[in-house]
């Protein structure tokens, strides 16, 4: 596998890893007593994948933690200091981190950067911009920890054993939850099913799972959707066989639960979107964050 803009050959050619705020240098060789090689990700969910494969042999990390938006989130000046000492980056990609390509300039890091979506067909919002929320199905982790594991390997290749039996046990995780996943939407596959929700992040989910998401900002460019877009979908939830409404963040509460009792459809309960959740919440490793929400969708639409 290639290392992602920068191969390793190249940069130890160079000599470019001997930059002022030079970065913790990959090593194969993992010493008794050294300081265990330093991997950051951008957001929470990507660090749980990665900490699934690499930890304990890595220390992983995340720029964005738990209960927090992965968007519109740039790193803060104190937090650009810490890429210092960071064996690797591995951000979501398809622009939602759009302050990447600034960072060698902003911190001096010139280490491997991964993007985790590398190798996922993306889906085109108006046909040219990708949908960034591929962590949004269980194919998109499934790419996830092979990207992540193939980068380890090839980094610090004496613990690929290590890493391919972590990515072992995260996969087939991750289709035991997939597959009790189809099992709960089974008695919901003849008809049609509305899943109304704040923002359109699950076209992933919807497209592998087969489900109908409706985005309630798709509807308007303005902070409400327009009174026209809110008929044309009490229109469409009335022709659906049932529909659910659904919040994010309790920002979302007030609106959504309006729109949700004009229409005589049920509040069906909170999804996470963009991050985890505390780790003794219900979504508090990648895995469970898409079980949680499939079960939270399919027990809504089936009351």
């Amino acid at each position: 596998m290639l290392i992602a803009r920068r191969s390793l050959l190249s940069l130890a050619a160079a000599g470019i890893l001997a930059s002022a705020c030079k970065p913790a240098a990959p090593t194969s060789v993992t010493m008794r007593g050294q300081a265990k090689p330093k991997v950051l990700a951008t957001m929470s969910i990507l660090a749980d994948v990665a900490r699934q494969i690499g930890a304990p042999d890595l220390e992983i990390s995340s720029l964005i933690g738990p209960e927090q938006s992965a968007h519109h989130r740039d790193p803060t000046p104190s937090e650009l200091t810490s890429f210092g000492d960071i064996s690797l980056l591995l951000h979501v990609g398809f622009k939602l981190e759009g302050w990447i390509d600034r960072l060698p300039e902003s911190t001096g890091y010139r280490g491997p950067i991964i993007q985790a979506s590398e190798g996922i067909e993306p889906i085109l919002i108006g046909g040219r911009i990708p949908d960034s929320h591929t962590w949004q199905s269980f194919a998109g982790l499934r790419s996830y920890a092979q990207t992540i594991a193939n980068a380890y390997i090839e980094l610090w290749p004496n613990l690929a054993t290590s890493f391919e039996a972590r990515l072992k046990t995260y996969l087939a995780e991750l289709q035991a939850a997939q597959d009790e996943a189809v099992a709960l939407l089974a008695p919901l596959r003849k008809g049609r099913h509305l899943i109304i929700v704040p923002h359109n992040s699950f076209r992933y989910l919807g497209r592998e799972l087969g489900l109908e998401f409706r985005g309630i900002s798709s509807l308007s460019t303005g902070a409400q959707p327009s009174a026209k877009a809110l008929a044309d979908l009490l229109d469409e939830i009335k022709g659906a066989d049932t529909a659910a409404f659904f919040i994010e963040t309790a920002a979302d509460q007030r609106l959504m639960s309006q729109i949700a009792s004009e229409s005589g459809t049920k509040l069906g309960g909170k999804l996470y979107t963009d991050s985890l959740s505390k780790p003794d919440g219900p979504a508090g490793t990648s895995v469970r964050m898409l079980a949680y929400n499939v079960a939270t969708i399919a027990k809504a639409l089936a009351a």
